[in-house]
């Protein structure tokens, strides 16, 4: 008995597979298409492999441009750093070039030693000559309109009109970094009564 229930449970599966074997053969021969789940799923999995590769193409996009963004930023740190650097050394070697200039001055009055005057004016050229060579320059200020942002006067004159807001005389010289004011000139400018 046991033998004849296996045999007609077998039965109804082998009919199942043939029926299902003849769909598919009558499907090819007329040419209709059967969907097949695993053409859709290698689809899903392609649509989602390419929107996948897209996100990661588009954080790659922006890394490089914070990389760019970065390496523009730590080149004007460095850029300003050595600026205040070069300013800071500038403004405490330029109380030295005015002695130096100063004490030319007053050799050449006391009539000293060419040597001493020769020393002491080729250590202040070299000096001016190597802060030159980083960008300060002098202001110039001698007969100049007055800039308040380049002088700081520090007496009136009385003057004619045409000499009017014009600098008379240098107190102290002004330079500057770049177009930065490291040290305004001190000087005596001329103003209409």
């Amino acid at each position: 008995m046991k033998h004849k229930k296996q045999k007609e449970e077998e039965k109804p599966q082998v009919n199942n597979t043939i029926e299902e074997n003849t769909a598919e053969e009558a499907s090819a021969q007329t040419g209709e298409a059967v969907p097949d789940q695993a053409a859709e799923t290698d689809n899903k999995e392609i649509l989602e492999l390419k929107k996948q590769s897209e996100e990661y193409y588009n954080r790659l996009l922006r890394m490089q441009a914070d990389f760019e963004n970065y390496k523009k930023r730590i080149a004007r740190e460095r850029e300003d750093m050595y600026n205040n650097v070069l300013e800071t050394i500038t403004a405490q070697l330029l109380p030295i070039v005015d002695n130096m200039e100063r004490a030319v001055e007053a050799f050449n009055k006391d009539k000293l030693d060419e040597q001493y005057i020769s020393g002491v004016e080729m250590v202040c050229n070299q000096i001016i000559d190597i802060l030159k060579k980083n960008g300060v320059k002098e202001i110039e200020a001698m007969d100049k309109e007055f800039d308040p942002n380049l002088h700081h006067a520090v007496m009136k004159v009385p003057g004619e009109d045409e000499d009017e807001n014009k600098i008379k005389e240098v107190f102290q010289k002004g330079y500057i970094l770049e177009n930065k004011v490291i040290r305004p000139s001190l000087v005596k400018v001329s103003v209409k009564q």
